[in-house]
């Protein structure tokens, strides 16, 4: 017996409408996300960058970090198996969730990923360091460096060590508590 899929192609319209995100159902609204994380992966398209960014405020709302936990882990398998490119549909789970474990196992992938997808060591632990650099004194950034020490990689370690100066003190006591002696 032949399993059948779903078509949520639907989604892809309400996704431009935020004002019927209401009337999903957790289920579908999930699925709608992963769907646009992905489409600006591949695009990189930068005009969906707030939408993406509201579209995951409005998930975090709607579902526990458990629930977010596997849509991360998933939408991760989805790139490393069939679209080793599309690594930035992990930006919303760096960017925009609160939680410090989400925030720090998105920037182990995000890393591991971007060197299926570039072929280089530390592409993507650059990528993430620009992203810092923009607002060092941030927990967000705290915890994405959390994420890349957790990785306990000797060329990631170098990259972040390079920027411990210039850590304001907010960062400085997160890093300090989770003990990462700086």
């Amino acid at each position: 017996m032949s399993e059948r899929t779903q078509d949520y192609s639907y989604l892809d319209q309400i996704a431009l409408q935020k004002e019927k995100w209401n009337e999903l159902n957790k289920s579908e609204l999930q699925v709608m996300c992963f769907r646009t994380f992905l489409l600006y992966g591949q695009s990189q398209n930068k005009n969906m960058i707030l939408t993406i960014f509201e579209m995951y405020e409005f998930l975090s709302t709607q579902t526990t970090t458990t629930e977010r936990t596997k849509m991360l882990t998933a939408l991760s398998a989805n790139i490393r198996k069939k679209q080793p490119k599309s690594i930035m549909a992990l930006f919303p789970f760096i960017q925009v969730e609160e939680d410090a474990n989400i925030i720090r196992t998105a920037s182990q992938f995000f890393v591991n990923l971007s060197i299926i997808s570039n072929k280089e060591a530390v592409s993507g632990t650059k990528i993430l360091l620009e992203l810092i650099k923009n607002d060092l004194n941030d927990a967000h950034s705290a915890y994405i460096l959390l994420g890349l020490l957790d990785m306990d990689n000797d060329k990631v370690n170098a990259q972040v060590s390079l920027i411990y100066s210039e850590l304001g003190s907010e960062v400085k006591t997160i890093l300090h508590n989770n003990g990462v002696k700086i």
